[in-house]
């Protein structure tokens, strides 16, 4: 049964990561049946989640889970008289997969598959970020730089989330194969093959490339013994960014744009635009607060999840119709699960996305790197983009979070006894 599961979340895995292109650019025809795949697909992975929450009842992630759950319960009958509960459930669909995912990624790890899961998720993973230069290369000679070269995401949107990505597999692949014997430091040599995974960050016109470009760096040359290791890695990193940086200014704009203060604050909160428009991220939580006012109840327990979704394989809510403005366009996470599930949903993301940093003792060195780079990437997910709650995106985040929580010498065997073990709440 381990293995049937197994089966059915790589093909999860791959189904979402690469239904974009083909239902975009590819197969347009295809696109209804991709879209009802997907709405199939995420039932599986909820009743795979479902079937192992009693074994693994002692592991946060599924008493999160579980309290989600029954918030959502919550805001569905609080809010029940905007939306019917076929909206409220095609709303739910993509945070429900998001706790559901890491609830069956745990139950992999905890089972006799683990070897073959790390193995078939890292193979998967690295299949994922070489694809992205080729399908990213072709869509910008079709296109130019911009939001339409998503890479196997295709040209509806994406480029952030593969950006994102391509970063945080990046840092997984050095921590596997690129590190020295002791994971104190990684091999230069190796990393050489790695960084190329990172050339779509220069052509899908994606700011925030710059800011994990840095994190990433900084984190990559920090240690506390044999510092002239870094040498080498910031020269790489340098010609990495002056690359990345020539690129972007040639086919986007000047770079130093992104910098200047008054630029971030049009660009993240105060550009005004005509009701239709794509308003900034930050002015959209402003709105949403002003909307739900002294509602104590909207502020705790959302406006509901028919609030958002729709428009695709049902149509859009009523309220929905009337929010337009305020819910199409570049979302973030904040406001995206505040509006929907209110306050009680915002804890509940937040405690499921980082309470693995007080529960990975004893990680070597480039293993803390890689934990405090996640953390990092996650963190600007919640005042950026909703990357989070993308299927393909989440199901990688969750594998590293987990594989974060077990030493190697571990990998080898997995005792039946350790359902209940070592990330136990």
């Amino acid at each position: 049964m381990r293995k049937v599961k197994m089966y059915l979340f790589l093909f999860t895995f791959w189904f979402t990561a690469y239904c974009g292109i083909v239902a975009s650019q590819f197969l347009p025809s295809s696109d209804r049946v991709i879209r009802a795949t997907v709405v199939g697909l995420d039932g599986v992975i909820v009743l795979l989640a479902l079937l192992a929450v009693f074994r693994n009842r002692n592991f946060y992630g599924v008493k999160l889970f579980v309290l989600f759950l029954l918030s959502v319960v919550v805001t569905i009958i609080y809010s029940s008289d905007r939306f019917g509960l076929a909206e409220q459930f095609n709303g739910l669909r993509e945070t429900l997969f998001y706790f559901s995912s890491l609830v069956v990624v745990y139950d992999l790890f905890m089972s006799e598959e683990r070897q073959t899961f790390v193995r078939w998720m890292t193979i998967s993973l690295i299949v994922f970020a070489i694809a992205q230069t080729p399908t990213s290369f072709y869509q910008f000679l079709r296109f130019g730089a911009g939001d339409l070269v998503g890479g196997t995401y295709g040209i509806r949107g994406g480029s952030g989330v593969v950006s994102q990505a391509l970063f945080v597999i990046c840092f997984y692949l050095m921590v596997r194969f690129a590190s020295l014997d002791d994971e104190s430091h990684f091999k230069v040599i190796r990393m050489v093959f790695i960084l190329p995974l990172l050339i779509p960050c220069a052509l899908n016109e994606t700011k925030v490339s710059f800011v994990f470009l840095a994190a990433f760096l900084i984190l990559l040359v920090a240690s506390r013994r044999q510092i002239y290791r870094a040498i080498p890695l910031l020269l790489m990193g340098a010609i990495l960014a002056v690359l990345l940086n020539y690129y972007y200014t040639q086919n986007v704009e000047d770079t130093r744009n992104i910098f200047d203060e008054k630029y971030v604050e049009r660009y993240l909160y105060s550009n005004t635009t005509e009701k239709g428009g794509d308003l900034p991220r930050f002015q959209r939580v402003t709105l949403m607060f002003k909307m739900m006012g002294s509602d104590v109840g909207s502020i705790l327990f959302g406006m509901g999840y028919g609030v958002l979704g729709g428009g695709n394989l049902m149509d859009v809510s009523r309220m929905g119709r009337a929010l337009y403005y305020l819910v199409n366009g570049s979302r973030i996470l904040l406001f995206r699960v505040w509006i929907q599930g209110g306050l009680i949903s915002v804890l509940l993301v937040g405690a499921a996305m980082f309470t693995y940093l007080r529960r990975t003792p004893g990680l070597t060195h480039t293993r803390k790197q890689f934990k405090r780079f996640v953390a990092f990437s996650l963190a600007v997910v919640w005042l950026y983009n909703e990357a989070i709650l993308d299927r393909t995106f989440v199901m990688m985040v969750w594998f590293f979070i987990v594989w974060l929580s077990f030493a190697d010498d571990d990998l080898a065997a997995v005792d039946e006894s350790t359902t209940e073990g070592s990330l136990e709440h």
